[in-house]
């Protein structure tokens, strides 16, 4: 398949939450069904390995199977490492929204402010491409960009597509496209653009992406294997990747980094997904405290979480439909109309895909080095929230 997005390129049923009350799900129940459910998945798409980790009612359970590959030779489990593609994003997205918070910045910033002298951004009639733009897919933006060097059609290796694209060349590509709608109207999923908006970010705050995830991110949550750039004793758990039950390598993007760039683990993601809940870890070296966040983290992770743009209020929604963006996360709508918090992705050889819900206390996110195409992060975590939830909803899956 022409991989041109991180992410599934099918849609998936989510299932929403009633407004009423529902029957609690006890903890051993749910392992055993999370497991079998695992099992199947992979079963379904070939070597490689799965990690599934679910918090509900307070509780959290972690799932691994199949063989990981790890160097170490180490099973798949909650430290094992994946790319975890455009799970990405809503970093990023975070990132904006403490710089939001802090003054740096603002949604309606014109790119052009944030970027590096003589860098300039495309206008359509005068109109500006705004960080909101970037942060919701709506700037206008394709993809991919298409430069000298690099184009999806002449990939030079098509095992690891993304490597020769620098960041200069983004900026000069950048810089000669002609937008072909107003920003701000149109949704077209954009990995380019969400590479854009890091590199804004990092101008304004004066550092590079990878300090600015470790300040807003990583330290602040305890994911001490959540980086850009694994150590050798991070490669050593490192799950092999795996594209028509062959071993392929890891895609390298030097220029996309703040769109798909990182490596993390099911239980890093699981302390930055119970942060989105609203229990935060205590500090590094403080004792265990009540649950919930210091005051600017809450500030933080709740302008990351609030809507930006609804498919239903723009000229054209595409792929997004009846539902909406917040700040690099995609939202669907549960039954009682709270929101359902959301993104998947691939690179040439992993599936990735985390949701929650806020109102309703869960969260799920699967890693798999399976053949992404086979999207069995993405089917197993449709299978588990269809056990919270009561109503099928239709979400796009957006890479």
């Amino acid at each position: 398949m022409r991989r041109v997005w991180q992410g599934v390129a099918l849609v998936l049923a989510l299932w929403s939450m009633p407004a009423g009350p529902t029957e609690a799900v006890s903890y051993d129940p749910l392992a055993e069904r999370v497991a079998a459910l695992a099992d199947a998945r992979l079963a379904e798409a070939g070597p490689g390995s799965l990690v599934v980790g679910v918090i509900r009612d307070g509780q959290t359970l972690v799932v691994g199977r199949g063989d990981s590959g790890r160097p170490d030779g180490g099973p798949p489990d909650g430290r094992t490492l994946f790319q975890i593609a455009s799970l990405t994003k809503p970093f990023t997205g975070t990132i904006l929204a403490d710089l939001m918070r802090s003054g740096r910045v603002s949604l309606a910033d014109p790119l052009d402010r944030h970027l590096p002298r003589g860098v300039q951004a495309p206008r359509y009639d005068g109109r500006p491409i705004r960080l909101r733009d970037l942060a919701t897919h709506t700037a206008g933006l394709p993809n991919v960009p298409e430069t000298r060097r690099f184009s999806w059609n002449r990939l030079e290796d098509p095992r690891n597509p993304y490597k020769p694209l620098t960041r200069d060349e983004v900026r000069r590509w950048l810089a000669g496209y002609a937008l072909p709608v107003p920003p701000g109207t149109v949704f077209r999923y954009s990995n380019v653009g969400m590479a854009l908006l890091g590199e804004a970010l990092s101008a304004a705050a004066g550092t590079g992406y990878d300090t600015l995830l470790r300040r807003v991110v990583t330290e602040r949550f305890g994911m001490t294997d959540t980086t850009l750039s694994p150590t050798a004793a991070q490669r050593a758990r490192k799950a092999a990747g795996h594209a028509r039950g062959q071993t392929v390598p890891d895609w390298e993007a030097p220029a996309m980094q703040p769109s798909f760039g990182v490596y993390s683990t099911v239980d890093d993601l699981l302390r930055w997904l119970r942060a989105n809940l609203g229990d935060c870890p205590a500090p590094p070296g403080t004792p265990p405290g009540p649950a919930g966040c210091d005051p600017a983290t809450a500030v933080t992770l709740a302008l990351a979480q609030t809507v930006q743009v609804e498919g239903r209020s723009l000229g054209d929604p595409g792929a997004l439909g009846q539902g909406a963006m917040a700040l690099g996360w995609f939202v669907a709508w549960a039954a009682d109309g709270t929101p359902i918090l959301w993104h998947s992705g691939s690179t040439g050889g992993f599936n990735a895909y985390m949701a929650f819900s806020r109102a309703h206390r869960w969260a799920v996110v699967a890693l798999t080095g399976s053949d992404p195409d086979r999207v069995a992060a993405d089917r197993i975590v449709a299978d588990i929230v269809r056990g919270f939830e009561s109503r099928p909803e239709v979400a796009y899956n957006g890479r």
